[in-house]
């Protein structure tokens, strides 16, 4: 008889872990690349911290985001994944070359919050344990799943895996060590510090210890001590993605709890819209002033251009906040009907009060470009047109969703958002910006020059801020202005590795060659 050894039993009817396998002591097995990986996720939890201000830095973010997705795809190697979780790693990677193309603090910042969520999502999405094989009608779930639930549930599998193996568990212990014995030198230390602090000598060579060593150590040491718990979330997503188990969390009890929530009639959704419905109506007819200064491209006499600008933009988001949870609470408060569908009472005012805020945002972004064409872009003025511009897509999307009902609603609303984020992310909008206003000026649409503001954008209006300087047909103030915004800029130390810096230091070599110098 020829039995195979690897299914042979110990006598105590244990059966042996395969020997790249390592087991902790909650049962949990793991590999030899989940062993080196836990490792890796500290290193991405120490990296976040030092991405957190993006804009600082955005060389470093676009490293982390490699780093992350790199971790990601080693992780799941040779797994199964389901083909809708690839949309959150391409996308996040495309959105992440902002990075190096922009320099506006917010999109950066907001690149890097998506590629956060990102990673969340494809760990979640691309799992066996997903609620969904396509992104439906749980999609809302899902998300609260990827980011509440799945995460913690292994949290302390990274110290699992590192402790799984003697050497690991030694180096493990030696860090602790480290730590305690820093913490209790530091009373001490203080101590000593301040009875020697009597001596001038002494206290200039430690200022100047801190100013070199200490606070970068310090910052660095403080970014290892978040990086840490930051780096067992990762590994937790990734490890309760790739080993997935049973929970209560299951696309059962979802649709069971969605069901529950539809207790209202769709009629009752009808008499509670009719009222809000008759007010916009009023309300719509009774700007006609608005509407006739539009077309005359002047505010009405009692606003000026910003005011008339931010009457518009405060009263949309108003508008549309309500109309939202409105929306909202018709979707998930009323039945359907007997065939599964959306009821013809739900669907009218769900047309009508999308029409509406559609209506009203065509109407506040009028009033924000005439306030543009008269005084010039800003990155809030910009922002605030984006923002405007995307409601009208959800909103539009809200309406095809009553016609095509099968079209999920959450999963286009993201897609929009990520195509929208895209289109002004990963652009340099500030050199467009810079550049849009000083061409504005010299063909005398607008009447002034603010070169002070594209000295806050620098270094993306850079080259625009070299052209001032340069142009002998701009008054002299204005050039004087623009040389020494340029020499402030490049007193600075501190520079980033990014394209609009690049092209902002070209621009200057050009500007001072001594043999240009006036």
């Amino acid at each position: 008889m020829n039995e195979s050894i690897d299914t042979a039993a110990t006598p105590g009817g244990f059966t042996p872990e395969p020997a790249k396998a390592r087991t902790d002591r909650k049962g949990r097995t793991y590999s030899r690349r989940e062993f080196a990986l836990s490792w890796a996720s500290a290193f991405l939890g120490y990296l976040f911290c030092r991405t957190f201000w993006v804009w600082k830095k955005p060389a470093v973010g676009m490293i982390f985001s490699v780093c992350l997705y790199a971790f990601a795809f080693v992780f799941f190697h040779g797994q199964k994944r389901r083909a809708r979780s690839l949309f959150y790693p391409v996308s996040a990677l495309i959105l992440s070359t902002a990075m190096f193309f922009s320099s506006s603090p917010v999109l950066l910042f907001f690149t890097f919050a998506y590629i956060c969520f990102s990673f969340l999502m494809y760990c979640q999405t691309g799992s066996q344990s997903a609620l969904e094989i396509r992104a439906g009608s749980l999609y809302v779930f899902e998300t609260v799943k990827a980011h509440v639930v799945s995460p913690f549930r292994n949290i302390g599998a990274a110290v699992g895996a590192v402790s799984s193996d003697k050497g690991g568990k030694k180096i493990g212990k030696s860090f602790i060590f480290i730590l305690a014995g820093t913490g209790a030198a530091i009373i001490p230390t203080l101590i000593v510090l301040r009875l020697l602090s009597f001596d001038a000598g002494f206290t200039g060579i430690l200022d100047n210890i801190k100013k070199t060593v200490f606070d970068r150590l310090f910052s660095h040491l403080l970014s290892v001590a978040f990086g840490v718990p930051i780096g067992l979330f990762i590994f937790s997503a990734a490890y309760t993605s790739a080993h997935p188990a049973a929970d209560a969390y299951t696309a059962e009890n979802c649709e069971k709890i969605e069901n529950r929530l539809k207790f209202a009639p769709g009629l009752v959704g009808v008499i509670f819209v009719v009222p809000l419905l008759f007010l916009y109506v009023v309300f719509i007819a009774a700007q006609k002033d608005y509407y006739a200064a539009i077309f005359n491209g002047a505010p009405p006499a009692a606003y000026s251009f910003s005011e008339f600008a931010r009457d518009g933009f405060f009263r949309l988001c108003a508008v549309a906040a309500i109309n939202a949870i409105v929306l909202i609470a018709l979707r998930v408060f009323t039945q359907k009907t007997g065939g599964g569908k959306i009821s013809p009472a739900v669907k009218i005012p769900t047309v009508v009060l999308s029409l509406v805020t559609v209506i009203i945002s065509a109407t506040a972004i009028s009033q924000m470009m005439m306030y543009v064409s008269a005084y010039g872009l800003t990155r809030l003025r910009l922002y605030t047109l984006w923002f405007m511009g995307l409601l009208i897509l959800f909103f539009i999307a809200a309406i095809i969703k009553q016609f095509a009902e099968k079209l999920p609603f959450a999963p286009v609303a993201l897609l929009l958002f990520v195509v929208c984020f895209g289109l002004i992310a990963v652009p340099d909008t500030d050199a467009f910006i810079a550049r849009h206003n000083y061409d504005c000026w010299l063909s005398g649409s607008t009447t002034e020059l603010d070169v002070g503001y594209l000295g806050q954008i620098y270094p993306s209006s850079g080259p625009v801020l070299c052209e001032i300087a340069e142009d002998v047909n701009v008054p002299q103030n204005l050039r004087d202005y623009a040389k020494r915004e340029l020499r402030a800029h490049a007193s600075k130390s501190e520079t980033t590795f990014s394209l609009p810096q690049i092209l902002a230091d070209r621009a200057y070599k050009r500007v001072t060659n001594p043999e240009r110098n006036e």
